[in-house]
């Protein structure tokens, strides 16, 4: 299903079934729900094989949990009591810097813009592996397991099902699911809770991709003893996210599961997400900027970089198979590589760092293609390293066209997705947008154009002088 359409169905049923009966203890647990929701739809017919596999081997990893959570059962919570402000990460935002070690590209430039007399503490949400030297050190929070049994009540057995017959899914794998993802944020909330317990001092939380059970139960903790969470935008937030946009029985007081507010890269983030609700005084958003980029730039780019004036290098920045973007590598791009009349091009492939197939399909999809016109990157490299390097982007619909933009590399979007998503972009030619024609990417490639200048409204903000 496209992601414009998974969106509309979200708000549907957010609007057409009782939302309340999802309870844990005092909490609304809507927000889980409609993360569960939401995954499901943007993978139906994808052929998204890595989600259907996490599903069915959750039972298994739960097993894993438990056994470990004995072995931690009397061990000691990491904590650094006198810290104000707790920053909680995932390990997949790391890269690797010129000296060696590993600087994470959402917290850490945050981090530094910090008055150096805050007491700061960073948190992972599964482990960093030894090898990696952190630029900011950091502690690791891990899951604890509950033991209990989850019995749901009948109204919300009920509208599970209900849900399942409007969405025309199977309503026992729905309840599985819901099972499965509420026992993680339970445990979750409890390891929190018993981690936040422990700071006296404690003002702010800050989160990443808040819409996980990890973070959700983070959130939940932090608000039974009033401490403020915020959620730092990771990727983009368009008005077809469903974890940020769309949202229209907002409780008075908010939902204790989602953050407090919402540090956005730019205006069209925030108008994105209050689109909806307008008027609410929860959950709010604020412009943040994009730190990386501005610490990118002061602190790592390459003096000299250059690209050869005659050369046509391409960066293709590909996502997993997600809604009606089935093929990583699309066949316009595979017909125009076979194409006999290329001279000096090359085409990098570039994964996403959550496609753990990735490698495989690439060399697979590429087989027939001569190798010196193209090279499979994985994401351990700084993406706008590559940029200093290339002359042209493509994308399905990456938010890495925005970033692209901001060092003068103009973008070709493809697919039904990405016209829907980026109608403004496209209209304003901010990025440019083909049918999935040969003959278009042969002209866009020649004509050496860059869009990024022309943005009045950027997606991401320079705020490098309003850093909080």
């Amino acid at each position: 299903m496209k992601t414009p359409d998974a969106f509309k169905k979200i708000v549907e049923i957010e609007n057409s079934v009782n939302t309340k009966v999802f309870i844990w203890k005092s909490f609304n647990i809507w927000p889980l729900i409609r993360k569960i929701l939401w995954l499901k739809l943007i993978a139906i017919n994808s052929s998204n094989r890595e989600y259907e596999k996490k599903i069915k081997l959750a039972p298994f990893a739960y097993i894993k949990i438990i056994i470990s959570s004995i072995y931690r059962m009397f061990k000691k919570i990491n904590a650094r009591e006198d810290a104000v402000k707790l920053l909680f990460s995932r390990p997949e935002y790391l890269q690797e810097i010129n000296s060696k070690k590993f600087i994470d590209r959402i917290v850490d430039p945050i981090i530094e813009s910090f008055r150096k007399d805050k007491k700061i503490t960073k948190y992972y949400l599964s482990k960093v592996p030894k090898e990696k030297k952190l630029l900011h050190d950091a502690l690791y929070l891990h899951q604890n397991a509950t033991f209990s049994i989850l019995k749901l009540s009948m109204e919300q057995k009920e509208t599970i099902y209900e849900i399942a017959k409007i969405l025309d899914l199977n309503g026992h794998n729905l309840e599985r699911d819901y099972k499965n993802q509420l026992r993680l944020f339970i445990d979750w909330y409890i390891s929190a809770k018993k981690l936040i317990s422990k700071h006296k001092k404690l003002k702010e939380i800050y989160v990443t991709c808040w819409y996980m059970p990890e973070a959700m139960g983070i959130c939940a903790a932090a608000s039974q003893f009033g401490i403020k969470t915020i959620d730092i935008q990771h990727g983009k937030q368009g008005k077809y996210q469903a974890m940020y946009s769309g949202w229209t029985k907002i409780p008075d007081k908010g939902y204790d599961l989602m953050p407090d507010n919402f540090w956005c890269w730019g205006q069209p983030s925030c108008d994105h997400i209050l689109s909806s609700s307008p008027n609410r005084n929860i959950h709010i958003p604020f412009i943040g900027g994009y730190p990386w980029v501005n610490y990118y730039k002061k602190n790592l780019m390459k003096v000299d970089p250059h690209v050869p004036k005659n050369k046509i290098k391409v960066l293709v920045t590909m996502q997993p198979p997600q809604g009606q973007n089935i093929q990583r590598i699309p066949d316009f791009i595979i017909d125009f590589l076979k194409s006999n009349n290329l001279v000096d091009i090359h085409f990098i492939f570039r994964l996403h760092p959550n496609d753990n197939e990735g490698y495989y399909y690439c060399k697979n999809r590429l087989r027939l293609i001569n190798p010196s016109l193209y090279t499979i990157e994985d994401s351990k490299r700084i993406l706008y390293d590559i940029f200093l390097e290339i002359s042209h982007h493509i994308t399905a619909f990456s938010s890495c066209g925005y970033e692209a933009s901001l060092f003068n590399i103009p973008t070709l979007l493809y697919g039904d997705e990405s016209k829907e998503i980026y109608k403004y972009e496209i209209k304003e030619n901010i990025f440019t947008w083909t049918d999935s024609s040969t003959s278009d990417l042969s002209s866009w490639l020649t004509s050496r154009s860059s869009n990024g200048s022309k943005i009045l409204n950027p997606y991401i903000e320079d705020t490098k002088d309003k850093m909080r």
